[in-house]
């Protein structure tokens, strides 16, 4: 284990970490602990991710998008573009789903606002986005989303999270909980949550 992940570990877990091949170390961490090394080495490996799909697309534009999302090395399932609604709830600018039309039956449709198709550089963007999602299910959150997506199209966190309220904001995307401020008119989004 790296020493930064050490010290990101410590400072959040509160003590050390100890190496992965000390099984009987990892037994003695208490559930706080291995939620927090978990958390630590999916944010890794969703960066990691993030760096060889931009090294592969970069600059990731609506012309490069289709082959982006059938790069197995990129993209866990095939992914279809659907802009459509489908199961969103109106605090969504995208919702994964199955792809029934598939016939190896591991495709993933992303749907998304139909405004969305008049604005490309709104749909890399919500791609970008959703991407962990589609690859790694209900353990994402928006944090995991807003660390793949800069990192993919080679922003900073602060940058790619104004351009996607930008992006909500443009499509009428309603706040999830208008108490809590997020994007433009207040609220936070996340394309997979209810």
């Amino acid at each position: 284990m790296n020493e930064d992940r050490r010290k990101e570990f410590e400072t959040s877990a509160g003590s050390a970490v100890p190496e992965p091949a000390d099984a009987a170390a990892l037994r003695r961490l208490s559930a706080e602990q291995l939620e927090a090394l978990g958390q630590t080495s999916l944010r890794e490996h969703l960066r990691a991710q993030a760096v060889v799909a931009h090294a592969r697309y970069a600059p990731l534009t609506a012309e490069n998008l289709p082959r982006f999302l059938r790069d197995p090395d990129c993209v866990r399932y095939p992914v279809r573009l659907v802009f459509e609604f489908g199961e969103m709830a109106a605090h969504q600018f995208a919702e994964p789903g199955m792809d029934f039309r598939d016939p190896t039956g591991q495709g993933r449709v992303l749907y998304l606002r139909p405004c969305l198709r008049e604005r490309p550089e709104w749909v890399v963007l919500a791609v970008a986005y959703m991407i962990p999602v589609i690859n790694y299910g209900p353990v994402i959150t928006d944090e995991h989303c807003l660390l793949y997506g800069a990192t993919l199209l080679g922003l900073m966190e602060e940058e790619f999270y104004r351009r996607v309220c930008e992006m909500a904001d443009g499509c009428g995307v309603e706040a999830r909980w208008p108490e809590q401020p997020g994007c433009g008119a207040g609220g936070t989004f996340r394309g997979s949550m209810r």
